[in-house]
């Protein structure tokens, strides 16, 4: 077992869940429409819980993680911001883009399940919680044609 791999690809993890949770609050600021401002705190609230699972499981192997967002998410974030402010279809904008951040998700876990240094344990926490990015992403194109 390579600590030093395993610990890199969970904060890889880490890293996207916080982008996840910062990217949700952002966009549930700038969303007027209720049940959508509620679905995106619900899901920011959901990333919290991954960051929380995984930082657990990381422990026990002896692996500390840092509590970060990347640099890329603070820019995501921003072009939420900006397209929402000038877009007339900003509640359509804001939705695409939680959706290009979930499919960004995917793939980083994707990535992690490829990586053979990770625990078979871990890996089946990822699956769920790949899963429930999935279910986000079904949740999210469903939105545009309410």
């Amino acid at each position: 077992m390579n600590k030093k791999k395993i610990e890199r690809a969970l904060q890889d993890v880490i890293d996207t869940c916080y982008d996840g949770v910062e990217g949700y609050e952002t966009a549930a600021d700038e969303i007027e429409e209720e049940s959508i401002k509620t679905l995106f705190l619900r899901l920011a609230q959901q990333r919290k819980g991954f960051i929380e699972e995984i930082k657990n499981e990381a422990l026990k192997l002896g692996i500390e993680l840092n509590d970060s967002a990347t640099s890329k998410g603070f820019f995501h974030r921003t072009w939420i911001a900006a397209k929402s402010a000038f877009s007339p279809d900003s509640k359509g904008k804001i939705i695409e883009e939680a959706m290009d951040g979930e499919k960004r998700a995917v793939d980083v876990y994707t990535k992690v399940h490829a990586n053979p240094e990770v625990p078979q344990y871990l890996h089946e926490t990822l699956k769920e919680q790949e899963h429930l990015i999935k279910v986000a992403i079904h949740q999210l194109n469903g939105l545009f044609s309410e």
